[in-house]
């Protein structure tokens, strides 16, 4: 249905920037964020190709490094790697 389509599509926009910019769940959210581009240059727009091939080779990036040392993941992998040893 195109309503849940439109409610799905606005909670993805909102919420993934955000977990990206503290990088929280940065890899599914890289693939999740990867596939919305893949369905907006496929359905939507085209002829955009030049934006998403960008956006696609930032998303591709932190799904293959991950998001850094600067980030809520490295933190969480650190604690909780240490206290499994």
């Amino acid at each position: 249905a195109p309503e849940f389509a439109a409610y799905l599509a606005v909670s993805i926009e909102l919420t993934t920037p955000v977990l990206l910019v503290v990088g929280l769940a940065t890899r599914p959210v890289a693939l999740v964020l990867l596939g919305m581009t893949t369905v907006i240059e496929v359905f939507v727009y085209p002829q955009a190709w030049p934006t998403h091939i960008q956006w696609a080779a930032m998303l591709l990036v932190l799904l293959c490094r991950g998001a850094g040392k600067f980030s809520l993941d490295y933190l969480l992998y650190r604690r909780f790697s240490a206290t499994a040893r």
